[in-house]
């Protein structure tokens, strides 16, 4: 019997499309780059049956709630589910892997207010996390949660275009991890950065003298006179999330983590995020912690344990662990935790009686104008026609007044004094008058001198 032709392409495209589809989950699973820390923590909870209390989330969880810690204080065992810039769509596919094995009596949610400024999901959180989920209708439903909103399905589809192996060693690395996690693990770890070790339970700690100092003093501050309330997607992704953990079994809380104090202070939005979760999880009925608002007596102010602008070292995360495990044993025994954390923005910024960081500007009057000296614009014009203007400023909480002091650095480290701590926010000098010279300006709260200064320079060309 002679096969009709049309059948015949058929097949031949039914052949092609399963070859493609094998071949792309090959490159998928072994021509990748691999995250090593991600892998580990898949693969260990995966594993896992007995945990009892997870917290979801990306590196804001992975570096800073020290699992076995929080297990020996709680009596609950602790795990650490996280990748590196989760946001939504990947805490809900984590979440929906930890369920295969695990039906833990709690889950907490880690955020922060940049999981909250789109409902977009980082590729870069896709390509570690999809290639180790065990369930290909979670990892079908990642992939089109996370697509859905951005668009970009062929970039996602072809993880190994993104986020390609880029070379051999490459290779061998994910084959390794993948297959033989413990031994490759122990090899790579020779080669890795001595300041990290991974813990076990999902919890990487970081043990370094660097801190974010440098960097804090490029945080300057931001307009926009928007208020940013949470997006519709990502009350969406909330209400499923609440709706994952009931469906398991799992109580649901929500814990926001306590960024530097200069991203509050600078950062438009940055406290509407917090405040709107705040009011949605209450309309949920879901309880929600914002450790950013921890009075002294639950927690110390935490900046000084930055090593980058995001994440802190192994003591910063053992205090953190520690606050949290207070008030989270506290409200599951019933009590009132209230009184532990301020009671809202206008409290805790009332306690920022210190300045995080300053900052300086040439005046050059054909640029934008930067609206913090407004109330000096006529001034600085009038100065700039004759003289070299510098404009000091620096992030603090509005009802407090700044003062700063203007120095020059010389060579040898020492300083000479050219204006002494004042209201004023700028400094003028003869044109050149400072040429290849540094210009150091310092700051702090005229109400509380006590609570120190913060410096920043200026080398001038």
């Amino acid at each position: 019997m002679k096969r009709h032709p049309n059948l015949r392409g058929l097949i031949r495209l039914g052949l092609f499309a399963l070859g493609f589809v094998l071949l792309l989950l090959f490159a998928n699973t072994h021509l990748i780059q691999t995250d090593t820390i991600a892998r580990l923590t898949l693969r260990e909870m995966q594993a896992r049956e007995d945990i009892e209390l997870a917290f979801v989330g990306s590196s804001i969880v992975r570096d800073h709630f020290n699992a076995q810690r929080i297990t020996e204080k709680t009596g609950r065992s602790a795990f650490c589910a996280t990748v590196p810039t989760a946001s939504m769509p990947a805490s809900i596919a984590l979440t929906r892997e930890l369920q295969r094995t695990n039906s833990p009596e709690w889950v907490v949610l880690v955020t922060e207010p940049y999981n909250f400024q789109t409902v977009r999901e980082a590729p870069e959180a896709q390509y570690k996390l999809m290639p180790f989920l065990s369930d290909p209708a979670n990892m079908l439903d990642y992939y089109l949660r996370a697509s859905s909103e951005d668009g970009c399905y062929l970039d996602r589809l072809l993880m190994f275009r993104g986020f390609g192996a880029q070379s051999l060693s490459d290779v061998a690395k994910t084959v390794g991890l993948r297959y033989f996690p413990e031994k490759t693990y122990a090899r790579l770890r020779e080669t890795m950065d001595p300041t990290v070790s991974y813990q076990g339970s999902g919890f990487l700690r970081h043990e370094t003298d660097e801190r974010a100092d440098e960097l804090l003093r490029t945080v300057q501050r931001e307009y926009t006179g928007y208020i940013y309330e949470l997006l519709d997607g990502s009350k969406d992704q909330l209400r499923l999330y609440r709706q994952l953990c009931e469906e398991n079994g799992s109580r649901l809380m929500v814990v926001i983590f306590p960024n530097l104090t200069a991203h509050a202070l600078a950062e438009p939005g940055f406290l509407d995020y917090n405040d709107a979760l705040m009011a949605f999880c209450e309309e949920l009925g879901v309880p929600c912690f914002n450790f950013s608002f921890a009075r002294p007596e639950l927690m110390p102010n935490l900046d000084e344990y930055f090593f980058d602008l995001y994440h802190m070292v192994g003591e910063g995360a053992d205090i953190l662990s520690d606050a949290f495990c207070r008030v989270f044993s506290a409200y599951a025994a019933g009590e009132d935790v209230s009184g532990l954390f301020y009671a809202n923005r206008w409290e805790y910024l009332d306690s920022l009686t210190f300045t995080t960081n300053v900052w300086l500007t040439v005046f050059d009057p054909d640029s934008e104008w930067n609206p913090a000296l407004e109330q000096d614009e006529a001034r600085v014009r009038a100065l700039s026609e004759t003289q070299d203007v510098y404009m000091a400023d620096c992030n603090h909480y509005v009802v407090y007044t700044p003062e700063y002091r203007f120095v020059l650095k010389n060579a040898d480290g020492s300083e000479t004094l050219l204006q002494d701590y004042g209201v004023d926010t700028l400094y003028a000098c003869a044109p050149g008058a400072l040429s290849g010279q540094t210009l150091r300006v310092y700051a702090r709260l005229a109400d509380y001198p006590e609570n120190g200064e913060v410096w920043y320079e200026l080398t001038i060309e």
